[in-house]
């Protein structure tokens, strides 16, 4: 993209750089493990966490505060998403370690990324251009630990596979730029709402496009959590809104 005229290079110092990856390597390693040691559920439950963290860490090491009518939102928002997806709930000793870690990892992530684009003087493109080696890396490392490397060299490379193997890398991309682009340009709490926003999309689309059957349970928690979304987005527009200057009528004499 570089080559083709997409963004332009942005020289930024390596110990700006390299909070981003870590955090974003953590982040998706950490997340990974979480589901594959808890249950659905759990794994749910550990996403509604990020936002009361997120909102601690702003708070305790940028001191950035929220309104309490914003907070007040994002209670029908992580209720609603939880009582729509939360289910089963299966808890184990490292289950549990690794959905710590992933709600810390994601969180910093998200942090870093909104911080240091902006510190840095770098749009999305130009920050995932120096974050990506270093992931790249970062994955490489971490995959024997994690990983059949023994089932990986004896699997059966099919031009379909390929294929799909080839579009996941290419929707992964499209899902890093989207994702620093909202956070370049939002907050780590809006990325958040927004996370949210996208599991009721989800739901949503699996009762109307794939005619999955209607729970009552969904539809109750979906229309708790829109509400708290549609809250979410007014009360943000009207704080971001420049602020209107007086009238001034004349009268008459």
């Amino acid at each position: 993209m570089l080559h083709t005229g997409q963004f332009q290079k942005n020289e930024a110092p390596l110990s700006g750089v390299l909070p981003v990856a870590i955090g974003s390597l953590m982040s998706v390693a950490f997340m990974n493990l979480n589901l594959a040691y808890n249950s659905v559920g759990f794994y749910q439950l550990s996403k509604l966490a990020c936002i009361p963290f997120t909102l601690l860490i702003q708070y305790l090491a940028y001191s950035q505060t929220v309104s309490t009518s914003v907070q007040l939102t994002l209670i029908p928002i992580t209720f609603g998403v939880g009582y729509a997806t939360v289910y089963d709930l299966n808890l184990n000793f490292w289950g549990f370690v690794f959905a710590a870690l992933a709600v810390v990892a994601t969180a910093l992530a998200q942090i870093f990324t909104n911080t240091y684009q902006k510190s840095l003087d770098c749009n999305a493109l130009q920050l995932l251009y120096h974050t990506s080696p270093y992931i790249a890396l970062g994955m490489l490392i971490m995959c024997p630990m994690f990983d059949d490397i023994h089932a990986l060299s004896h699997y059966t490379y099919t031009w379909p596979a390929v294929f799909r193997i080839g579009l996941s890398c290419v929707l992964a991309l499209g899902v890093n730029i989207s994702n620093y682009l909202v956070l370049g340009k939002t907050s780590p709490l809006t990325y958040q709402v927004l996370g949210h926003l996208k599991t009721v999309l989800i739901l949503v689309l699996g009762f109307t496009v794939f005619q999955k059957p209607v729970d009552s349970r969904n539809v109750v928690g979906i229309l708790i959590a829109m509400l708290g979304v549609i809250g979410y987005t007014e009360l943000r527009r009207r704080q971001s809104a420049p602020p209107s200057l007086p009238t001034h009528q004349s009268s008459e004499k």
